[in-house]
């Protein structure tokens, strides 16, 4: 027996130097409860570092937390990373840091990167620029997401700045994904109406919140039959009858 199960896959924290310090896991996990999300796509700007505990939060919610980072590449698209564990999520972002420049952010004008604990008490602060652009290509983040069996999704394909199309025009054949997500400023016919080759894939839209009020956006339905990872690949796969469902 299959369950509706709404989802959104990305979610930044108030790691991401652009989010509100109100983007806690705590608040996120409630607010996520109020709208009845079942699965949580966690996914700051080229980091991980909140993830550890938004997973340790999360078990004492009926909430799946999957894996994520944002990355921007070379090229400045935005691609959503997820992993199964948080072990892959840890070796994901090493190589990510390992690619970033070595710029150090100024919160005056690009916001502060917190990493903080569930109940949102400041732990430390992330001195790495996030909003740069690694020197991945989006050919080369594919790959090594592909050697760890994560999660592609370009992000925002709708966009014209810091999308795979808006950036690239296109997308490569390269390029192995498991979905694409289009934002909030679109609805789903318009988008399969303007962005026609897309229709191969599987489409997702998500919020994109970098506040608690963007997250009541919320269309995307997994059918499944449990809440793990293997469950969202074969939903994102229309494995034995699992899929996914835009309702707008």
């Amino acid at each position: 027996m299959l369950a509706e199960c709404p989802v959104d896959f990305h979610i930044h924290t108030c790691l991401s130097p652009c989010a509100d310090d109100e983007m806690i896991p705590i608040n996120i996990l409630n607010m996520a409860k109020l709208m009845g999300t079942k699965i949580l796509g966690i996914c700051d700007h080229n980091s991980a570092a909140n993830v550890e505990v938004m997973l340790q939060m999360a078990q004492d919610y009926e909430i799946l937390v999957i894996p994520g980072m944002e990355v921007q590449s070379a090229e400045e698209v935005h691609v959503l990373c997820f992993f199964e564990s948080l072990n892959d999520v840890l070796e994901w972002q090493e190589y990510v840091y390992n690619h970033l420049p070595p710029i150090k952010n100024d919160p005056r004008y690009f916001g502060y990167q917190w990493i903080v604990d569930g109940q949102g008490n400041i732990l430390g602060e992330e001195s790495r620029m996030l909003l740069a652009s690694t020197s991945l290509t989006v050919e080369e983040i594919s790959q090594k997401v592909s050697d760890l069996k994560g999660l592609l999704i370009p992000a925002h394909v709708d966009r014209r700045h810091h999308s795979i199309i808006g950036q690239l025009g296109f997308i490569p054949e390269t390029v192995r994904i498991d979905a694409v997500e289009f934002s909030k400023a679109i609805s789903e016919a318009n988008f399969r109406k303007t962005f026609s080759d897309t229709n191969k894939y599987t489409l997702i839209t998500s919020s994109d919140a970098h506040c608690l009020q963007e997250m009541v956006y919320q269309k995307t339905f997994f059918y499944v039959k449990s809440f793990n990872f293997k469950e969202v690949k074969m939903a994102f796969s229309g494995l034995e009858g699992r899929k996914v469902l835009i309702k707008d």
